[in-house]
């Protein structure tokens, strides 16, 4: 007789909060899973390269690192306002990404996974959807990024 494994006792209602940080870029408000954040430092001025791979055109150095810019403000038609802006540098499973974010510096929060909802706008990347304060907040995913629907379906 076949069993179903146990999944470590967690169940939707007893499933470990989210940690999310919330930024904005162009004066959308945004979140990530603290996870999938690298770090937060000023912003360098990029250089343009040429790329085949949609929103990322450009790099920039920090220290003696050099990582790819995911052009985020394009991706949500906003742009980034020009004073201080910061880096928000992202993982993902290929290594780190910078974006550049509004000068508002994030913040974290602690979500019930339960208040969680799942993502209805078809935006690429968003992962799911939450209130934090007064405000609906969109929860992206650095992996989804660049995926097409189906991919992120799979």
């Amino acid at each position: 007789m076949l069993r179903t494994a146990k999944r470590h006792g967690l169940t939707p209602e007893t499933a470990k909060p989210w940690s999310l940080v919330m930024f904005s870029v162009g004066g959308k408000r945004v979140a990530v899973r603290t996870e999938e954040v690298g770090g937060v430092l000023p912003w360098t001025n990029a250089m343009p390269v040429p790329s085949l791979t949609p929103h990322v055109n450009a790099v920039v150095r920090q220290g003696e690192e050099i990582l790819p810019v995911f052009d985020f403000a394009r991706l949500l038609m906003v742009q980034v306002s020009k004073a201080e802006p910061l880096c928000l540098r992202v993982r993902r499973h290929d290594g780190l990404m910078a974006i550049c974010i509004d000068p508002d510096v994030p913040t974290l929060h602690q979500v019930e996974a339960k208040a969680v909802q799942p993502a209805s706008s078809g935006l690429p990347g968003v992962m799911g959807m939450c209130s934090i304060g007064s405000e609906e907040v969109p929860i992206y995913s650095w992996a989804m990024l660049g995926q097409t629907p189906a991919q992120q379906v799979a």
